[in-house]
């Protein structure tokens, strides 16, 4: 407000709108919205579980691939499985660092069945579970039947960078028993992130001189607002807003993105649907108003949207 005040001072009135023209430069966005929200992984190939199947010594595995780069925050995992004495199972959870988390070890006495959410943050441990589980193929999951509190801590996959190959093992160590694996949900929190906005802004013609352009009455202005994240964890849901400066106008279907300001070359239509809306971010202009979003963000990662304004 203090530069505002002086550059008006000083200008003529003749030339009170270059001096709006100027203050065009000092344009600023606030940091976009970002919802923290844990991400979800699924494995839904059905398979039989038996001692002569899959032992403890090879047991049945299922896979969750985490494409995404970011630091672990909360790890929660849902398994669905039918079998009819499930206290001959063990079931363990391996993370791409290699760290192994055992769920569940023979326990649940003459119990059925498994449909169960493994949360740490529950404060009823697993071994307290000695009730039959509604489980089938046609059983709908999640939400999962019962919480329970795995055997070791999910805690031990915090911090941990969550890209890569997670693995869900299941073995039998009795004869004669046997079941089925129906489904299971790797449920990611991320940790939170950070996000940093900048904006800058240069009069690419003026139609008046070949080079250094000036902000007056017809000349054009390139905007760019760059969004990056300085983590530490993965930012999701983004979701800004920003407007049209006063005494410009908006040069329709001039959007453009990209990683930075120097590579804004993936054209952005004016509406709010269609494929552009998610390569990867989407834009869109309504009015004075520029709406941007992104369903994620890596750490260290940014993008970066451009457009024309034309000084009124």
């Amino acid at each position: 407000m203090v530069i505002y005040l002086a550059i008006v001072r000083f200008c003529l009135p003749l030339l009170l709108r270059l001096c709006a023209g100027l203050l065009l430069m000092w344009g600023s966005m606030a940091a976009p919205a970002h919802a923290q929200s844990a991400i979800s992984y699924t494995s839904t190939v059905d398979a039989p579980i038996s001692e002569t199947l899959t032992s403890c010594a090879t047991p049945l595995s299922r896979t969750f691939t985490v494409p995404e780069v970011y630091t672990i925050a909360d790890v929660n995992i849902g398994v669905l499985l039918a079998h009819v004495r499930r206290n001959n199972l063990t079931i363990s959870l391996r993370s791409p660092a290699g760290t192994t988390i055992t769920l569940f070890r023979t326990t649940g006495g003459t119990a059925r069945n498994l449909n169960v959410l493994f949360d740490s943050a529950s404060a009823t441990s697993i071994n307290t579970h000695t009730v039959n589980d509604t489980a089938a193929a046609a059983t709908v999951v999640p939400p999962y039947q019962r919480t329970f509190a795995p055997l070791q801590s999910l805690n031990a996959f915090n911090g941990q960078n969550a890209n890569g190959i997670w693995t869900l093992s299941i073995c039998d160590s009795v004869t004669g028993n046997t079941g089925t694996f129906f489904h299971s949900t790797l449920t990611i929190l991320p940790l939170p992130a950070t996000l940093n906005v900048t904006k800058i802004s240069v009069a690419q013609t003026d139609f008046v001189s070949s080079a250094n352009h000036k902000s007056i009455p017809g000349a054009r202005i390139r905007y760019c607002i760059t969004i990056s994240n300085n983590g530490p964890g993965l930012a999701t849901t983004i979701a800004g807003t920003d407007i049209i400066p006063p005494n410009t106008s908006y040069v329709p279907n001039s959007l453009r993105s990209g990683t930075d300001c120097a590579s804004t070359l993936t054209a952005e239509d004016d509406d709010a649907v269609g494929a552009d809306e998610s390569d990867p971010m989407g834009a869109s202009v309504s009015g004075s108003v520029l709406s941007l979003s992104a369903p994620t963000m890596a750490n260290a990662a940014s993008f970066a949207l451009a457009f024309l304004v034309t000084v009124n």
